[in-house]
C-alpha cells in the first residue's frame, strides 16, 4: 500500500514539475498562433514579448525583465524602459507592470537598507542582480515610461516609484541647472554633464510635473532646458555638444533634441546628415543599407567616423524627420530599416534588429556596434518608428507639453550676487561649481571638500588641503569656479571672504589670494591673504583699488580695465615659497558689498 502511495506521489510530482518545465514551451507555442498573418510590426513586438516570457530562473521564478540581447544575461535599464513603453503602447499592461514591479521592489529594498532610493544601476542581470554605475539617463527613461503608462492606462499604482525617481534626478542637479551623470559604483558622483541625459531628464520631469501637478518638477525641467540652450547648443553650427566642455558629437544629439525639445531644433538634423550618414553592407541579410553612424572613439575626430549604420539611431532619425515634416527622408530611412529586419534564431516567426550593420570602431573605446545578436534597443525603436510614436512625450501633443514649460512663471537668474558663495546647497552643486578638471597644479596637489564640520555660520564651508610635492622648492595650486552666465559686479565696491587657518606658530610661507577673470579674459588678483592666522579672519578687498593684473597670468591681451560688468570666473590660489609647506584652509561666505 505504501509503495502505491509513493508511486502516486512521484507521478504527481513529475506531472507538476513537468508542468513547470513545459509552461514556457506551451506559452511559446500559443504565442505564435496566427503568425502567417503577422505584419513586421507584430513580429518585432512578439520578439520583445518572447524575450520577457522566456527569461525564467529554473522555469519558475520570473523577474519581469527581458535580456537586452537575444538569449543574453544583461538587462540594461534603458532597454527595460523601452520594452515597457512598447508593451504599454500595445495596451499589454501586464507585461509593462511586470517590469515596473521589478523596479518598485528594488526601490523598496533601497529604502529598507539605505533609507532612501539610490537610483537604479545601469543594468541588472537577468536574475535581478545589480551591477554598479547608476546613471541619470536610464533612470529618466524609467520615469518617462511610467509617465506614459499613467496617462494611457489611468493606473497610478506605481506613482510612488515615479516620484522617488523624479526626486532622485532633481538631487543630481548642478549649480547651473543641468543634471550630472549620476554615481559611479564606488559612490562618487559623475560630475560630467551629458546633453543626451538631459534630453531624457527634461522630458521625464516635464511630463511628471504635468501629471503630478507639482511645480518643483516643472521648474527643474525649465532649468534643464535653459542649461541645454545656454551651455551646449551651438547657434552658429546648429548642433548640440556632447556635454559640458565636451565639443564632440553623436547622432542622437540631433534626433533626441527634436523628439524631446521640439521641432525648433529640427535645424540640427542637417548636421547629423553631414556628420553621420553612410552606407554599409549588412551581411546577415546580404543587403546594402544607408543610415547613420553613432560616433567614434573621439581620439582623432569629434564626429562620427561613418564606419557603421546604427540601426537604433537610424530609427531615431526616422521619427525626428517625421516631427520636422521631412516625410521623404522619413520614408526613405524607414524603408532602409525594413529591408534589414532579421528573423530571430531563437523565437519562430519573430523578427528584430541588432545594434548595427557591422562592428565599426569601438565607441568611446568600449562598446561595439554589433551586427548580432538581435537587441532590444534597435528592435523597440523600429517598433516606435513603424507606429510613428515619440517616446519622449507621455501625451499626444509634444508642443502642448513644452508650452507648459515655456509659460511657467519661473524666472531663472543665475546671478550669484551679492552672495557669490555661502556653500549652502548640495554636495552635487558644490562639486559642479568647483570641478576638479579645472584645478591648476604646479608641483603640488590640492583637494577640496564640502563640509559642515567648520564654518562661520554653523552651515557649510569649503575645506582645502594643499600638499606640495616632495623636494619642491616652490609650489602652487588654484581652484576655479567658472560662471556659465556672466556676473554683473559693477554696482559693488567690496569683495570679501572668510578664511580659516590654524597656523599656531604665527609664521608660514603659504599665502593665498582671490583672482577674478573679466569679460575679456583678463585676470585681476587681490592682495595676499597670509595664512599665518589661527581661526577665522574676514578679508575685505576694494574691487576698484586693490585688484591688479595678475603677475602670474602671463597674458598680454585686453584693455587693462577691470570689466566688472561681465565676470566669468573667480579662483582661489595657494602658493608656497621655500620651504614649501602643507596646509589646510577653510573658505566661507564669499560676498559682495556696495
Amino acid at each position: 500500500m505504501l509503495k502505491k502511495v509513493l508511486v502516486v506521489l512521484l507521478i504527481a510530482a513529475v506531472a507538476v514539475m513537468g508542468g513547470f518545465f513545459l509552461t514556457p514551451i506551451i506559452q511559446d507555442m500559443t504565442a505564435v498562433r496566427g503568425e502567417k498573418d503577422w505584419s513586421d510590426t507584430e513580429r518585432v513586438y512578439q520578439w520583445l514579448a518572447a524575450g520577457q516570457r522566456t527569461n525564467r530562473q529554473f522555469f519558475v521564478f520570473h523577474t519581469g525583465l527581458l535580456p537586452s540581447h537575444e538569449k543574453g544575461r544583461d538587462c540594461f535599464v534603458y532597454d527595460e524602459a523601452l520594452a515597457a513603453m512598447a508593451f504599454t503602447y500595445n495596451g499589454d499592461y501586464g507585461k509593462a507592470k511586470a517590469i515596473f514591479k521589478f523596479f518598485d521592489n528594488v526601490r523598496k529594498r533601497h529604502i529598507r537598507e539605505k533609507g532612501d532610493i539610490w537610483g537604479f544601476t545601469d543594468a541588472y542581470k537577468s536574475d535581478g542582480r545589480e551591477t554598479e554605475t547608476r546613471a541619470a539617463g536610464p533612470n529618466a527613461w524609467v520615469l518617462m515610461t511610467l509617465n506614459y503608462y499613467f496617462n494611457k492606462s489611468g493606473d497610478k499604482k506605481f506613482f510612488p516609484l515615479a516620484r522617488d525617481i523624479a526626486d532622485w534626478l532633481i538631487s543630481l542637479q548642478s549649480i547651473e541647472g543641468g543634471i550630472i551623470g549620476g554615481y559611479y559604483g564606488n559612490g562618487k558622483p559623475m560630475i560630467w554633464i551629458s546633453s543626451e541625459h538631459n534630453f531624457d531628464c527634461y522630458a521625464a520631469l516635464r511630463d511628471f510635473g504635468i501629471i503630478s501637478g507639482e511645480e518643483k518638477y516643472l521648474k527643474a525641467a525649465k532649468e534643464i532646458k535653459k542649461w541645454l540652450y545656454d551651455d551646449v547648443w551651438d547657434e552658429k553650427a546648429l548642433r548640440f555638444y556632447l556635454g559640458r566642455r565636451n565639443p564632440n558629437f553623436a547622432t542622437d544629439l540631433s534626433s533626441w533634441a527634436v523628439l524631446s525639445l521640439g521641432d525648433e531644433y529640427a535645424r540640427s538634423l542637417d548636421f547629423a546628415i553631414d556628420k553621420g550618414l553612410n552606407t554599409q553592407f549588412y551581411k546577415v541579410k546580404g543587403v546594402e543599407v544607408e543610415g547613420f553612424d553613432f560616433g567614434s572613439t573621439y581620439h582623432t575626430s569629434p564626429f562620427p567616423d561613418k564606419d557603421a549604420v546604427w540601426f537604433e539611431g537610424t530609427a531615431h532619425m526616422v521619427l525626428a524627420f517625421d516631427r520636422a515634416g521631412r516625410y521623404e527622408e522619413r520614408d526613405h530611412f524607414m524603408n532602409e530599416l525594413d529591408k534589414c529586419l532579421t528573423d530571430s534564431p531563437a523565437f519562430p516567426y519573430a523578427k528584430g534588429l541588432p545594434y548595427a550593420s557591422n562592428e565599426g570602431t569601438p565607441v568611446y573605446d568600449s562598446w561595439l556596434m554589433q551586427d548580432k545578436p538581435l537587441c532590444v534597443s534597435s528592435t523597440t525603436w523600429y517598433f516606435f518608428a513603424k507606429n510613428n510614436f515619440n517616446p519622449f512625450s507621455a501625451f499626444e501633443s509634444l508642443e502642448k507639453s513644452n508650452k507648459v514649460i515655456e509659460d511657467l512663471d519661473h524666472d531663472i537668474d543665475y546671478q550669484f550676487t551679492p552672495m557669490v558663495d555661502d556653500f549652502e546647497y548640495t554636495d552635487i552643486k558644490f562639486q559642479t561649481a568647483y570641478p576638479a578638471d579645472l584645478f591648476s597644479l604646479n608641483k603640488a596637489d590640492i583637494s577640496m571638500d564640502w563640509t559642515d564640520g567648520l564654518s562661520v555660520d554653523n552651515g557649510h564651508a569649503m575645506r582645502i588641503e594643499f600638499t606640495p610635492n616632495e623636494n619642491a622648492k616652490t609650489a602652487s595650486a588654484v581652484i576655479r569656479r567658472k560662471f556659465l552666465y556672466r556676473q554683473d559686479w559693477s554696482v559693488y565696491n567690496i569683495l570679501s571672504v572668510w578664511v580659516y587657518s590654524n597656523e599656531t606658530s604665527g609664521y608660514t610661507n603659504n599665502i593665498a589670494n582671490l583672482s577674478v577673470k573679466d569679460r575679456e579674459g583678463e585676470i585681476y588678483s587681490s592682495p595676499p591673504i597670509f595664512l599665518n592666522k589661527n581661526g577665522w579672519t574676514w578679508y575685505k578687498f576694494d574691487l576698484w583699488k586693490d585688484f591688479s593684473r595678475d603677475p602670474y597670468d602671463g597674458v598680454t591681451y585686453g584693455d587693462n580695465l577691470f570689466g566688472l560688468s561681465g565676470i566669468i570666473e573667480i579662483s582661489f590660489a595657494i602658493r608656497s615659497r621655500r620651504p614649501v609647506e602643507h596646509c589646510v584652509v577653510y573658505l566661507d561666505r564669499i560676498g559682495l558689498e556696495r
